[in-house]
């Protein structure tokens, strides 16, 4: 196959911002961080393909981005100079990348501010069949739900296996689309609350239950700090096991560490690693991340990876 992992989603130029008292109505708040207006690459669909390019994988991103912003920011220079796949990058001319404004205060209460700009509906159009064709796994995030639907229609026609990165976006996933999205994919990666909503459109009792209904193989459920739990449906039933979340540095900013998780997960994955160890390569990889602002602004490359994870085996045993 011609690339490991096709991945649908927004991409994002980002700004951080932090205040230093709480946000309120009708009141100014003070920016602290002197970086606020430094350019940070984000998008879930970018911060995959370039982790797992960084790996050595073949990652192809299916974006638009604007004409002129996309160059003159760095972004296509962040992407290509990592070894992404820019087969299915489209300029849309006249018009920006999608950026994005994340504001976080004292409090740790967040405000994200979001523009899609060339990632927006109105330019989604049909995706070319023979990245499909060519294709091991197509990954999933989130995007605008017209994208979102031809991704998802190429990979069933093409019998490409999907991993779902589950957001609860219901104009991204319409409630009938997202459950269909579930059924059909292979692998879902969730949080405590996304589970919760799996449940809960289901009528399930435990998650484990999504198993008889569909396509799924392996669900995963992150716990933040307190890494996470994995089901894998086998021939001999229902495996399950919890991961410790992988420690080495001080953390500094967890945004784009579920990413990171979901490509140390589908790294080993896509090598023939076991489920606990695709989990505990997840959690590896985001311990990189977290060390430094930005999403992908200290992502390993293999070598540097595989150093860190047996570290981390070593001190599981």
């Amino acid at each position: 196959m011609k690339y490991d992992v096709l991945v649908n989603g927004y991409v994002s130029l980002d700004r951080i911002i932090r205040t230093s008292t709480p946000l309120r109505y009708g009141y100014t708040s003070l920016v602290e961080n002197s970086d606020n207006a430094r350019i940070q690459y984000g998008g879930c669909s970018t911060n995959i393909a370039y982790l797992m390019a960084k790996l050595n994988m073949k990652a192809l991103p299916l974006i638009r981005v604007g004409g002129d912003d996309y160059i003159e920011t760095g972004f296509y220079d962040h992407l290509k100079n990592a070894g992404v796949c820019m087969d299915a990058v489209e300029i849309v001319p006249d018009e920006t990348t999608s950026n994005c404004y994340l504001i976080a205060d004292s409090e740790n209460n967040h405000v994200t501010i979001f523009y899609p700009g060339a990632m927006d509906k109105k330019y989604a159009k049909g995706m070319d069949p023979r990245f499909f064709k060519e294709a091991r796994t197509g990954i999933m995030t989130v995007g605008s739900y017209e994208d979102n639907l031809e991704f998802y229609r190429q990979c069933k026609a093409w019998s490409v296996p999907l991993v779902f990165g589950m957001k609860c976006d219901y104009d991204a996933f319409p409630e009938e689309f997202f459950k269909e999205v579930l059924l059909y994919s292979k692998i879902i990666f969730c949080n405590e609350c996304e589970r919760g909503e799996i449940q809960r459109i289901f009528g399930l009792e435990d998650i484990t239950e999504l198993f008889e209904k569909g396509n799924a193989e392996i669900i995963v459920t992150t716990l933040g700090k307190k890494g996470s739990v994995y089901y894998h449906k086998t021939k001999d039933g229902i495996l399950s096991g919890h991961i410790t979340a992988a420690e080495f540095g001080k953390v500094v900013d967890t945004t784009g560490s579920g990413d990171a998780f979901m490509s140390g997960f589908l790294y080993g994955y896509l090598k023939g690693k076991s489920v606990k160890d695709c989990c505990s390569l997840g959690s590896v990889l985001s311990s990189f991340i977290i060390e430094k602002v930005g999403c992908t602004t200290n992502a390993p490359d293999e070598e540097a990876f595989l150093k860190r994870f047996n570290e981390f085996i070593k001190g599981e045993e």
